[in-house]
């Protein structure tokens, strides 16, 4: 079953348990009897998670959660209601969906069958089989489960955040998942249980496509680091005094949100000027505005390339990573009129880069892939070696559609430990 096929469901009116594999998390010690129990996610873990909530957001009026107690399933749990835009959720805990769990009959036991490192053995073994040392009885534990979760699911989507061997094995007992190594539950992968509104029941494998990880850290190769221009090389972003200069003149600023929406991006990629923008934001919102107004507004929209806003500790950190043997790219959605200023402000940023791509001038812009294929081209590495620093989500995902690895700037210090984790 994919995501897609889960939402439709819902949407139809099914009832859905959803078993989900927590988030990814750093390795754990193969001798560490708690299983990792206070190790957390992972930048990437936290991202994901959120965005599987992002994707389950329409449900968030009918949805409840569940983890077991160990840091990283309540995270996940935790970051799937943030995304979902329900910061505050309630999460049920309770241990028999981690060490006390619904199958483990001796937690040490268990630890002990894993210890010659045979994990996959050992699971396939009790899947055939149905026994296994240390473990309950595979099908009577996947009763106990089941009528587990009907007892404690109140509303129409249940979201219960577990481990790969508890939801590959719950899938095994109702004969919905035959798994090998290779199709093994990865992170955020999950096991649903869905019963439509004619009482029918379907279990199947639920495969979000959101993480490569199935045990351990993914950890890539990164030969390249490309950033951003606006919030990530200067320490304010335009909108924000533009906002203050249209408020000054009365004008509703979500006029200038949406029309930015529409028209930005044909700005930056030179297929409209700057007048011709603001003309058509105005002239959808039906707004007279005098051309003094007109010459303010666009002095403050230029002005987040003046001096005053260039980011030094930025520039320090490009210095630092092309000192280690990085690559530096800058990939900046910017129109050619712009583009003149920020070459002579951002001069010493430029120094630095190995390549450097800017959207008017190429006729193109983010989230197109075609742009982020340019810049590869030009800094002359594959795209799963290269890593885009860059403040806006949607900038990110067109960056990891075209294979890179992407760290979300929202200040200098998180976006330095977060790539400092990415590259471990």
């Amino acid at each position: 079953m994919t995501l897609e096929d889960l939402q439709n469901e819902l949407r139809h009116g099914s009832r859905v348990a959803l078993l989900v594999r927590h988030a990814e998390r750093p390795k754990i010690d193969p001798n560490d009897p708690s299983f990792g129990d206070a190790l957390p996610l992972t930048y990437e873990g936290q991202r994901t998670a959120r965005k599987l909530g992002r994707l389950l957001g329409e449900f968030r009026d009918d949805v409840q959660f569940a983890a077991s107690p160990l840091c990283r399933t309540h995270m996940t749990a935790a970051c799937i209601a943030e995304g979902m835009g329900l910061p505050d959720a309630e999460i049920l805990t309770d241990g028999r969906l981690g060490n006390e769990s619904f199958y483990y009959a001796d937690a040490g036991e268990v630890l002990e069958v894993f210890k010659p490192n045979n994990f996959f053995t050992a699971c396939f073994d009790y899947f055939a089989s149905g026994e296994q040392r240390g473990f309950r009885n595979l099908y009577a534990a996947t009763d106990a489960f089941e009528t587990w979760i009907a007892t404690n699911m109140r509303k129409r989507l249940f979201v219960i955040a577990t481990h790969d061997l508890y939801v590959a094995a719950f899938l095994a007992a109702r004969k919905a998942g035959t798994f090998s190594r290779e199709t093994w539950v990865r992170f955020l992968d999950a096991g649903a249980i869905v019963v439509r509104p004619d009482g029918t029941r379907r279990y199947a494998l639920v495969r979000t496509n959101l993480s490569r990880g199935i045990v351990g850290v993914y950890k890539p190769k990164i030969s390249g680091v490309v950033f951003d221009f606006g919030g990530v090389m200067t320490t304010s972003t335009m909108p924000a005094r533009v906002r203050a200069c249209v408020r000054e003149f009365g004008i509703d600023w979500a006029h200038l949100e949406q029309g930015f929406a529409r028209y930005r991006r044909l700005m930056d990629g030179d297929f409209i000027s700057m007048d011709e923008m603001y003309d058509l934001i105005w002239a959808d919102a039906d707004i007279r505005i005098t051309d003094e107004q007109k010459a303010r507004i666009h002095e403050e929209d230029i002005a987040s390339f003046l001096d005053e806003y260039v980011n030094r500790t930025t520039l320090g950190w490009m210095k630092a990573l092309k000192a280690e043997g990085y690559k530096i790219g800058i990939l900046t959605n910017m129109s050619s009129e712009f583009a003149r200023r920020f070459r002579k402000v951002f001069a010493d940023f430029i120094a630095v880069a190995d390549a450097m791509v800017i959207s008017g001038e190429e006729k193109m812009f983010k989230p197109q892939k075609r742009i982020y294929d340019l810049l590869g081209e030009r800094i002359g590495l594959p795209a799963e070696e290269l890593c885009f620093v860059d403040d806006a989500e949607a900038n990110c995902e067109g960056a990891r559609r075209a294979g890179w690895h992407c760290i979300q700037f929202e200040s200098n210090e998180q976006a330095e430990r977060d790539f400092r984790t990415l590259v471990g």
